[in-house]
């Protein structure tokens, strides 16, 4: 349940960024760390917005907890999603020295389901 919850909030805040990044051009935030963050060369990976990856992660993970016979693909996602967005915060802070809070929200909803999926394998 825990994991479906922050599937869908990082889903929302996927969606408000492609909007953003894509549409409206300007990113409500705090200071000045979005728009550095969405305008680096960090935000794309294989040529495309790192929203739309998210919001790809997010949806696979809510429609993954649906299907009890693909739960060790779940996990290996959320582990890989977890650790995706650890280094993506990493590149925020060390390389782009700039902070965007809807890439840290969006990493706190990927280390939650993530942290959630290995304890409740752990206990299995």
């Amino acid at each position: 349940m825990i994991i479906r919850i922050f599937g869908i909030f990082g889903l929302i805040i996927s969606l408000y960024l492609i909007y953003a990044y894509d549409f409206s051009k300007n990113i409500i935030c705090i200071g000045s760390g979005c728009e550095i963050v969405a305008n680096s060369s960090y935000s794309k990976f294989l040529n495309i917005s790192l929203p739309y990856w998210g919001f790809l992660f997010y949806l696979s993970v809510i429609v993954l907890t649906f299907i009890k016979k693909l739960e060790n693909f779940l996990l290996f996602i959320l582990v890989v999603g977890a650790i995706f967005s650890i280094y993506l915060t990493i590149v925020e802070l060390l390389i782009i020295k700039a902070v965007c809070i809807w890439c840290l929200l969006s990493a706190f909803c990927s280390w939650i389901m993530g942290i959630n999926a290995v304890l409740s394998n752990v206990k299995k």
